[in-house]
Formats: structure tokens, sequence, C-alpha cells
């Protein structure tokens, strides 16, 4: 079972939001099971998902960013 949880990413390379429940590690990989990487279906980005609290925090303060505004 992946360890990727199903909700909308934003991939930092390119900015494309996705759903981030069929992205997850290949499964060829020897480390998929309880892996957090996924991997964006615009440009093959692979990035680490955030969760617990660092996540919502990030989510928190992205929402509170106005659109367009750089980190």
């Amino acid at each position: 079972m992946p360890a990727v949880v199903d909700r909308n990413e934003t991939c930092p390379l390119c900015g494309l939001e996705f759903s981030a429940g069929s992205q997850g590690c290949r499964p060829s990989c020897p480390m998929a099971k309880g892996c957090k990487v996924i991997c964006c279906p615009g440009c093959g980005y692979s990035f680490p998902q955030e969760t617990g609290l660092a996540g919502r925090l990030r989510r928190l303060l992205d929402r509170k960013r106005p659109r367009g505004a750089t980190p």
C-alpha cells in the first residue's frame, strides 16, 4: 500500500496542480512500499509529499498567500 495521501498537490517546478493519489512512487522501485515521493504528470519532477504538521502548515500558508506571489 503506497504511503502517498490522495489530495491535490502543486508541483514546485512547473506549478501544475494535480491529484497525488495515482502519482506515487514507481512500483518497480525496491523502496516503493511506504515511499512518499510523488511524480508530477506534467513535467515528471519527483518530490516528497509533505504530510503531518509540515504539510498542514504549508497548506495553511499557501491559502493565505495571494495568487501569483512567490515564496
